[in-house]
């Protein structure tokens, strides 16, 4: 296989199944030698959040000198971003050996068993194989959906567990309700192993974390959150204060504090692993990270932002940041899946966008850039389809009197932030 093979097998395979209790995933494994045995893990689950607590924690151990590998979906940049080793993507041509091999393992377990691998086993599998033949000295491993019965947990054992912002998504996978979802996500706990939990968790949810904490003796921690101090410090820049610490953060709004209070908590939980993390690997492990499409500023002038935001609570945590920076009279490029709750998240922007363009988006349940606009119109003065992120921006640009906003999903995102960058 060369790369594109690669990815496009990888993109080939089926998205969702029922469960079969991992045991194609565990064949898969147990074929490439358990390669998931020999790593130490910080697991993160969660709604909203997984991605920058990820990217916070890793930055920190790069700084503290270990070799961390990390995993996150979706892709912002390039496929090979999934894959990253103290922040470098994986080599095409070693993502390529890799999945050629999964892929002849493959054909061996749909032959011996009849079973199929999942797109995203098949990924969390590569990750493993890479980061033990590489021989990190952790993962920071985040959950896809859920956790309890995500391919990521097929370990036996994390030396911490980072459970963020739990909200509705995914519902027909994970229930209908939030102490139903935090159950799913519980599910990364192990067995006196060290939780951490978001500091601003619904309570109903916050109730079954502790439960399962409490059941597995695994020590709780919460972030006081009274103690998290954040100041607006500049434009689209703020300042947090907790637990003795001063930092310029590298993300903006409340919700990143208290995203990065759970970071620092779960460092100082890894030091009585012997992970040797000072205060000042914290400060500039969190400082110094970088995360695209995350209310992400590409220009100034003209202002344009990207946020990945796909939920009613993403798009809270972006409201926020664009009222305590005074931003408004935005042109706004918009694409939403249909459980996503779009009508809801687009009357909630109302104060802050002046026009509006609707595009289409990949998958089966993604609504059309006429059905978005359908349901826009009553809200707006001026709402216009489009084709393609790509032609929306285009034409946004040129009666661009505001700044622009691009925000709906990570992957309309990540086209954005590819056209905006080679337009440059």
């Amino acid at each position: 296989m060369n790369y594109q093979q690669a990815v496009d097998y990888i993109h080939s395979r089926p998205r969702l199944k029922n469960t079969d209790n991992h045991r194609a995933m565990k064949k898969l494994l147990f074929l490439m030698g358990n390669p998931q045995d020999r790593l130490k893990y910080v697991h993160i689950a969660g709604t909203n959040g997984k991605g920058s607590c990820a990217v916070m924690t890793a930055n920190i151990l790069k700084q503290a000198g270990y070799k961390v590998g990390m995993n996150i979906s979706p892709f912002v940049i390039e496929f090979t971003e999934r894959f990253q080793i103290n922040g470098k993507f994986i080599p095409k041509d070693t993502l390529a050996q890799i999945a050629e091999m999964v892929k002849n393992y493959q054909e061996q377990i749909l032959a011996e068993d009849g079973m199929e691998l999942l797109e995203f086993e098949i990924v969390t599998a590569i990750a493993f194989y890479w980061f033990a033949q590489e021989k990190c000295d952790i993962v920071c491993l985040e959950v896809g959906i859920g956790g309890l019965l995500d391919s990521t947990n097929v370990i036996k054992d994390c030396l911490v567990a980072c459970i963020m912002n739990i909200s509705y998504d995914h519902t027909n996978i994970l229930g209908n309700t939030l102490s139903e979802i935090a159950y799913q996500k519980a599910g990364i706990i192990k067995p006196g192993r060290p939780v951490v939990c978001y500091p601003a968790q619904d309570i109903s949810a916050l109730q079954v974390i502790a439960q399962t904490a409490a059941e597995k003796a695994a020590p709780l921690t919460i972030p006081d959150i009274d103690r998290i101090k954040n100041t607006v410090s500049g434009f689209m820049q703020s300042t947090l204060e907790y637990s003795g610490l001063k930092i310029t953060q590298a993300f903006t709004g409340i919700h990143q504090s208290y995203n990065a209070a759970v970071v620092i908590e779960g460092a100082k939980q890894l030091r009585q692993y012997g992970y040797n993390i000072t205060d000042e690997d914290i400060i500039k492990g969190i400082e110094t990270t970088c995360f695209p499409a995350r209310i992400e500023v590409i220009s100034t002038n003209p202002l344009i932002i990207l946020d990945g935001g796909h939920n009613v609570d993403g798009v809270t945590a972006l409201l926020n940041v664009l009222k305590e920076n005074n931003i408004t009279g935005l042109t706004a490029v918009w694409a939403s899946l249909a459980d996503k709750e779009p009508e809801k998240i687009i009357q909630m922007m109302t104060p802050y966008i002046d026009t509006l363009y609707t595009v289409p988006l990949f998958g089966a349940r993604a609504l059309t850039p006429q059905q978005l606009a359908d349901m826009a119109r009553p809200y707006f003065t001026e709402v216009n389809t489009a084709d393609s992120v790509e032609s929306a921006i285009d034409m946004a640009m040129e009666k661009l009197n505001g700044g622009l906003l691009v925000f709906g999903s990570l992957y309309l995102a990540s086209d954005a932030r590819n056209y905006l960058i080679a337009k440059r």
